[in-house]
């Protein structure tokens, strides 16, 4: 009874808790109740507010979470298509998890190795009930393919902890005291008045939300200008009737690379000098209605997602559609012209005779075409400046990118609160003492497959434990130097 009535009148709860301990024990002014504020009630805040409202046994210390809209953990509940992915293969070294964050990949070191990580956070599901699984590609799921399960722990978890969650609470502003305490100004929906709330540390989870970047920018923090990433590569000319895609949506290739080279580009780290940049990803490609997407492609988003940003998602991509055939040109004319010695009755269009190239027939059947072979042309009769062209249609095959794309199964952005004015040993902020931050809201991003959600639990549970030793162990002999 007591855990629903928590979350369908928050206030009244506090209240009867407070009053039970006044009857059975006193509640003397060096007993104050501490309490933690988490702003944001996505997959990080929930995180936090559970390790931090797990720190002591007592009701001594209060967490309460304030979500601006009408249902938390509403990213969890769409990730995966629905199934949340929840994160990616922990069987893998924590080294090898670190190379899927284009950013954050060596602050997170020591958070994964000596504090919560991968392993850590696959052991907290499942002590709790959460079964997992992990498919070929590494990401991970729970075996009931259901984001429900995954919500329903957090918030079973969250309950039992004693977290209040107050919905379509919107945090207008927050202040600091002299004395180091938070103001906090709670605009709720049910009510015409703003209320200003008091906290001894606070926590910012707020994810990619215009709000936290303000409320952080406001205490004093840098924002490193966002940009989106995890998009795909739109291709509106290569998918018309005439060009490379068209009518090949839904074709999918094993081992692709892609390529962007830029020259004369504003250098990331703030210098001021142009650079050229090439970056490039390799892994599996699906071909789309719009151009290109899969984990390749979704890769090179995020690795290159400030340069993609700075050119305006307009560039021209370098693919090489079989790798195995050979690094360059050259090596792949050599293989397909001892072909012509070896298959001289079959038809070049038909498919490629080398098993280990492995590109699709409708993808072979359109880069044959591109490249000047006419449909009925047999190998034995193919010449070498046609199969040369062909040779650099796989190698060096040039597409022009007009625009990003949109990932519907994740909605990440790389920047955020400047890692360097945060104590990534506990999260709390340089800045301001009491203030913690994490998940997304930081300049930590990762590719598809699971990392942004490791992001999010491991600096969440430090976050979290960190605001409640904070508030319970640092504030008390400040309370008790006020009373004397």
């Amino acid at each position: 009874m007591m855990k629903r009535y928590r979350y369908l009148y928050p206030q009244r709860y506090l209240l009867l808790v407070m009053l039970r301990q006044l009857s059975t024990h006193g509640l003397s002014r060096s007993q104050k109740y501490h309490r933690i504020g988490v702003i944001g009630g996505g997959a990080s805040g929930i995180f936090s507010a559970i390790a931090a409202a797990s720190f002591n046994s007592d009701e001594s210390l209060t967490v309460t979470v304030f979500e601006a809209t009408q249902q938390p953990l509403q990213k969890v509940k769409i990730s995966g298509g629905g199934r949340c992915n929840v994160m990616h293969d922990t069987s893998k070294s924590v080294s090898t998890i670190l190379q899927g964050y284009p950013r954050g990949n060596k602050e997170l070191r020591g958070l994964y190795t000596k504090q919560f990580g991968p392993s850590e956070a696959r052991e907290w599901f499942e002590q709790r009930g959460v079964q997992l699984k992990t498919e070929a590609d590494g990401r991970m799921f729970p075996v009931t393919d259901s984001s429900s399960t995954i919500m329903e722990c957090l918030m079973e978890a969250a309950d039992d902890a004693g977290v209040t969650v107050q919905l379509q609470s919107r945090v207008a502003n927050i202040n600091v005291t002299p004395h180091g305490n938070f103001q906090v100004v709670v605009q709720r929906r049910s009510e015409t008045e703003p209320q200003t709330l008091s906290f001894d540390a606070i926590i910012l989870a707020t994810g990619s939300s215009a709000v936290g970047y303000q409320l952080a920018a406001n205490l004093g923090h840098t924002i490193v200008p966002t940009v989106a990433s995890l998009f795909t590569l739109s291709c509106k000319f290569a998918v018309q009737p005439g060009g490379l895609l068209h009518e090949l949506s839904g074709v999918s290739v094993p081992h692709a690379m892609i390529q962007l080279k830029l020259e004369d580009v504003a250098s990331t780290g703030g210098g001021s000098k142009p650079k050229k940049v090439t970056i490039q990803q390799e892994g599996p490609l699906l071909i789309t209605h719009h151009g290109l997407s899969g984990p390749c492609a979704l890769r090179l988003s995020a690795f290159a997602a400030r340069e993609f940003a700075q050119v305006r998602y307009r560039a021209h991509l370098r693919v090489h559609w079989a790798p195995k055939l050979g690094s360059n040109t050259e090596q792949v004319f050599e293989k397909l012209w001892a072909l012509t010695d070896i298959h001289t009755k079959k038809l070049v269009a038909t498919t490629c005779p080398i098993i280990e190239a492995d590109i699709p027939r409708r993808l072979w059947a359109s880069l044959v075409q591109q490249a000047g072979i006419d449909a009925q042309v047999r190998w034995g009769e193919v010449s070498k400046k046609l199969i040369r062209a062909l040779a650099q249609q796989i190698a060096e095959c040039s597409l022009e990118m007009t625009s990003k794309g949109t990932f519907k199964e994740e909605f990440v952005t790389a920047g955020g609160v400047d890692l360097k004015e945060i104590d990534l040993k506990s999260m709390e902020s340089k800045k301001v003492p009491g203030l913690y931050v994490c998940g997304e809201l930081i300049n930590v991003d990762g590719v598809t497959g699971g990392y942004n959600f490791l992001n999010c639990w491991g600096t969440g549970h430090v976050a979290g434990v960190s605001a409640a030793q904070h508030a319970t162990i640092t504030k008390q002999p400040q309370i008790q130097a006020m009373e004397q």
